[in-house]
């Protein structure tokens, strides 16, 4: 059974290790403070099975100025490489989805980097161009 909590500074190692294959290199100090001041605009949840963290959810919450209401947005989603394809990220999207109403969210947005082609594909994401600066 997969059971999805808030993320603790008690999971910083596990998180660091998580953001690594996300392609961040984190500090596990910097985690433990991250995950110490989290506020009602930002969650950070972990997916556990067997006593083992297999997957992290970061979700923001904001005003949309154009449409005057609070959008959910996942800004990070990454499921343990070696326990990909079995339904886990389906599950944080859908426990994202029911945070989202809970806040009054009117909809739930997922950002992805241009490079993760095979996310966008799954997801069926719309790309837009990178702007440069």
């Amino acid at each position: 059974m997969i059971e999805i909590l808030k993320a603790e500074p008690i999971h910083a190692l596990e998180v660091k290790d998580l953001l690594k294959q996300l392609g961040y290199e984190s500090q596990e100090l910097e985690i433990i403070s991250a995950l110490s001041q989290q506020d009602r605009s930002s969650e950070v949840f972990v997916a556990k099975k067997e006593n083992q963290i297999i997957a992290l959810m970061a979700l923001i919450y904001f005003c949309y100025f154009p449409l005057q209401q609070s959008l959910c947005r996942i800004t990070a989603i990454v499921v343990d490489k070696n326990l990909r394809n079995a339904g886990v990220g389906k599950k944080l999207i859908n426990f994202a989805a029911t945070q989202a109403q809970s806040k009054s969210s009117a909809q739930l947005e997922v950002t992805t980097s241009l490079a993760r082609k095979a996310t966008q594909a799954k997801l069926g994401v719309r790309c837009y161009k990178e702007l440069k600066t």
